[in-house]
């Protein structure tokens, strides 16, 4: 360390002493009383069970018999693989699995379900309820059931630094009534059956289950917290001991156990609250859990911790909810596996700039729960709360809204004309009365909202400028066609108001059992400690490497470069030091360094032995300068290679050698709204001529088809029967093949769909997409995880298959979807390849990338789930069963873009010839042609500059 930073870091360390002399300032604590809303709550329900119920008759009462179902008496059908062991129903992932049910008396019932989960992925298990071959509202077309991991293992460290603990999952069996699993209602579902037998049918929609139990019954009643206190008092003291405080994110003397409903739930670090156990201003300390990470409703976090006597306690949370301002985040109470009293459903955590105590109570009232002496079990379990309402208020608005927008684009086209006069009130019944009516239905939501959080702000401003435009369209409609693109970003920014209402995140630090008035330990502390360590924090940045995730120089390390994120840096380092390191006993310095970093740093002689997250295209420009170690000749590589589809070797191959392992692999497949193509009578196209006919049928009632053409083209070719370069072994790539028929065919087939069907060259696809005008599109496969994401109000009505092909002569059709890598390296000045081989070959372990998508999954979300070029990694991925299945038939098709010297003037050079075919009318032809020249030029250039060679004739 230099004298400067050593003078720096003394300064910094010096101030303890004043910073503790100040503490008698007295410490910052906030105490945040929770606010009760279960009135209002308990009489929402989602709108399609409220007219279920209704329709049934329902007053709140249900059948006193109870009737368990014989689970060994299934019947299986549409492809389930079902069979019966060890008392349990074990159901597939694909399918359907029936129970014929006796019913004796007739009456509603709860249905309870004992399950267990069944080794897969990550992801939580879903299915489908039908009674009598019949979906009765629409909960019942998602019933989601939890895995359960368990999280209690001891935190270790390296130089300082904390690693996060793998979760272990858990497949202990556990019973669970069906509910709403987006957690808008929070009872059970109440399902009336007749006297006589009945047929329970779960459809397979995710991930295999074993099920164990299936009664129907009424669940335990739940008592409002007056009735459910006078009951425990009669029994139990109140506490009156000293406070007990329990570490939320690991365990200690008094929590004895962590379980968590997903591995999306991580451990964090919290540097900006020196009070956050354990904690230090630079070094990584995981001191609290949760945070954005546990947002999703029906997720949930369980402590088995114990108390040191039988009575009733009050409980506060230290935690921070200072991401999602003008929300409360909600959390369900459980205590040993039970709601204690009917407030305790949905508890509301305000938001707070920074830590504070949450106390569950209402009305200053503090808010006590039973335990007894030994271990018990704390849950908090996310809900909607209050903002049920609202949500799906909106939810249906959306819909409608889309609907209607969907409707007008029919008539007028996305660009109407103002001069015309579209009646659009006579052509579409009831236009000005939706309007009105939506109008209305987003003023109810604006109260609600200001009555739940007490303020208009900005969850509240997406709303009125929809409902101010509603209104006002109401009144005069026919003026829509000047206001038809305000209304389709109104649209899309309330169903991005949806995704962002329903995230309920909360970060805890710890919880506090405790006397009713006993005072809290500190949540924040002074303003002179806060500033010390502040300061600590900003000296350590001068010499503190944050683009080295590794502490400093280590003997026989090797060098590993990442050309990512802090994120994904982050999620490897923690997999080297819990699995890599261990196993082989080889110490990795990881660093962020950027990609045109790299060649510098080798020449120079500082740079790494291994690069993780390489594009292709510059694996091979590295290879040709002979910078990149052959992989193809290490012990091993064979192994490597059958993990991947042999096609996308092409990405990383240069003549004879093989220059890196692919990680990511992307490629295009085709969008469609299913509830549009059905309105239409249409199915998704599966050539490129029914694509041309669904394009006529779209255009005919005013929607449009996306297509990307020049990223289209190179699949076109290679469906066509065509190829990207002409010569083989290591001559391919001394020409251009764009000459050939097949590829003149192709490109004359894709610049029609924008010369005679007049697509649009460049779109906003996803937002087009969700709001209906754009029904179809070709878009790459990581689209899904955006509108999955992004779009929830569409959910469930759009899919992804694979590209239209072109029919062949002898049957069948050609799909091949082009294939984009991203690549890890080794490079050739290495002198450490033998290390450096092995954490290559664990890096491209299936597990390895198993556990790092799925880490990267649950700190990033759902929208960065990892395209993975491992086979088997996507298999392992929380993808559905029905999408799944699509994407690994166009794995099978896809075809892995070749790099070869001047290839970088191919794509340049169909850009410029499909642009002067779309824009300037010119012939397909003819462009393609003289624009073929320039890149034969380019290919020869570099050619001669490798000292390959350049005889064409001799290919």
């Amino acid at each position: 360390m230099s004298k400067m930073k050593r003078t720096m870091l003394c300064a910094a360390l010096a101030l303890p002493a004043f910073a503790l002399l100040l503490s008698a300032a007295g410490a910052g604590s906030v105490n945040a009383l929770t606010a009760d809303g279960t009135q209002e709550r308990q009489g929402y329900l989602e709108e399609s069970y409220r007219a279920y119920l209704e329709s049934a008759g329902y007053a709140g009462k249900m059948a006193s018999s109870a009737i368990e179902v014989d689970v060994a008496s299934f019947t299986a059908s549409d492809g389930m693989e079902a069979s019966y062991r060890d008392g349990a129903a074990i159901a597939g992932e694909n399918g359907s699995i029936t129970w014929s049910v006796p019913v004796r008396e007739a009456g509603f019932y709860h249905i309870a379900l004992t399950y267990a989960p069944v080794a897969g992925t990550n992801a939580k298990i879903e299915r489908k309820l039908r009674i009598d071959g019949k979906s009765l509202f629409a909960g019942m077309d998602q019933l989601v059931f939890h895995r359960v991991w368990d999280s209690s293992a001891a935190i270790a460290q390296k130089d300082g630094n904390e690693i996060r603990p793998n979760a272990i999952e858990k497949t202990e069996p556990m019973t669970v009534y069906l509910n709403d699993s987006r957690k808008r209602g929070l009872e059970p579902y109440a399902f009336y059956l007749s006297a006589g037998t009945h047929d329970l049918i779960f459809e397979s929609v995710k991930e295999p289950i074993e099920i164990r139990g299936i009664a129907l019954q009424a669940a335990p009643e739940i008592k409002p917290y007056a009735d459910a206190l006078a009951q425990w008092q009669s029994t139990l003291k109140v506490y009156e001991g000293a406070s007990l405080v329990y570490q939320a994110e690991r365990t200690d003397g008094r929590t004895v156990g962590i379980e968590k409903s997903s591995v999306d739930i991580m451990l964090a670090t919290d540097y900006a609250n020196p009070s956050t156990v354990p904690y230090h201003p630079y070094k990584i300390k995981l001191n609290t859990i949760g945070g954005t990470s546990w947002r999703t409703p029906g997720d949930f976090i369980s402590w088995r911790i114990e108390a040191p006597e039988e009575g009733l306690y009050r409980i506060s949370f230290r935690g921070a909810q200072n991401t999602n301002r003008g929300v409360m985040s909600y959390r369900q109470l459980k205590v040993n596996g039970e709601v204690p009293f009917r407030e305790a459903e949905a508890i509301p955590f305000a938001f707070h700039s920074g830590f504070v105590h949450y106390v569950p109570g209402s009305g200053g009232e503090e808010y006590l729960i039973p335990l007894k002496q030994g271990e018990n079990t704390i849950s908090l379990e996310v809900v909607l709360g209050d903002f049920a309402m609202p949500l799906s208020e909106v939810e249906k608005s959306v819909l409608a809204l889309n609907g209607l927008y969907r409707k007008t684009v029919q008539i007028t086209g996305l660009v109407p004309d103002r001069y015309i006069d579209y009646e659009i009130t006579k052509k579409i019944p009831g236009y000005a009365q939706t309007l009105q009516e939506e109008s209305e239905r987003l003023q109810a939501v604006v109260r609600e909202l200001v009555r739940i959080t007490g303020e208009k702000g900005e969850k509240t401003a997406m709303i009125e400028k929809m409902q101010v435009q509603a209104e006002r369209l109401s009144q005069n409609p026919e003026a829509v066609i000047t206001e038809l693109a305000t209304m389709e970003n109104n649209i899309s920014s309330m169903g991005t108001w949806i995704s962002s209402i329903s995230e309920m995140p909360l970060q805890l630090d710890s919880f506090t059992l405790s006397a009713p008035d006993a005072p809290l330990p500190a949540a924040k502390p002074n303003p002179f400690v806060r500033a010390y360590y502040g300061a600590v924090r900003f000296f350590s940045t001068f010499f503190v490497d944050e683009t080295t995730l590794s502490s400093g120089e280590q003997d026989g390390a090797i060098k590993v470069w990442i050309a990512a994120g802090r994120d994904q840096a982050q999620v490897i380092k923690t997999l080297i030091d819990q699995s890599f390191t261990p196993r082989s006993n080889i110490p990795v310095e990881l660093q962020l360094i950027p990609e045109e970093v790299i060649l510098p740093a080798t020449l120079a002689g500082n740079g790494p032995d291994v690069a993780l997250a390489i594009p292709q295209a510059t694996v091979v420009n590295f290879a040709m300068r002979s910078a990149l170690a052959d992989l193809s000749k290490l012990d091993g590589f064979d192994g490597i290679r059958g993990r991947f589809n042999e096609s996308l070797w092409r990405t990383v191959s240069y003549r004879d050698g093989v220059y890196g392992i692919p990680e990511q692999s992307t490629f295009l497949m085709m969008f469609y709204r299913k509830d549009i193509l059905d309105q239409l009578g249409l199915q998704p196209p599966g050539t490129w001529a029914e694509a041309e006919h669904v394009i006529s049928v779209l255009h005919a009632n005013n929607y449009d088809f996306y297509i990307s053409g020049q990223e289209l083209y190179p699949s076109l070719v290679y469906q066509s029967g065509g190829d990207l370069y002409q010569g083989s072994g290591s001559d391919y790539g001394i020409q251009s093949g764009l000459a050939s028929d097949e590829a003149m065919s192709a490109f004359n087939q894709l610049t029609r769909f924008f010369t005679s069907y007049r697509l649009p060259v460049t779109a906003d696809f996803p937002n087009r997409f969700r709001t209906g005008s754009m029904p179809v599109g070709i878009a790459p496969y990581v689209t899904y995880n955006q509108l999955e994401v992004f779009a929830p109000e569409i959910r469930g009505l759009w899919s992804f298959a694979p590209l239209p092909g072109v029919e062949q002569a002898g049957g069948g059709v050609n799909r091949a979807a082009l294939a984009t890598t991203i690549d890890s390296v080794m490079m050739e000045a290495s002198d450490k390849k033998e290390a450096a081989w092995e954490f290559m070959k664990w890096w491209a372990e299936t597990e390895t990338q198993a556990q790092y998508a799925n880490a990267l999954e649950s700190v990033m979300g759902s929208a960065a789930r990892y395209p993975t070029a491992n086979v088997d990694v996507l298999k392992r991925l929380p993808w559905a069963a029905k999408d799944a299945e699509q994407l690994m038939r166009q794995l099978e098709d896809t075809v892995g873009f070749p790099e070869v010297p001047g290839g970088y003037m191919t794509p340049r050079a169909i850009d410029y010839a499909f642009r002067s075919v779309v824009t300037s009318g010119r012939n397909p032809r003819e462009a393609l042609y003289m624009n073929i020249k320039q890149i034969d030029r380019e290919l020869e250039k570099k050619r001669k500059e490798f000292k390959l060679s350049t005889d064409r004739g001799a290919r």
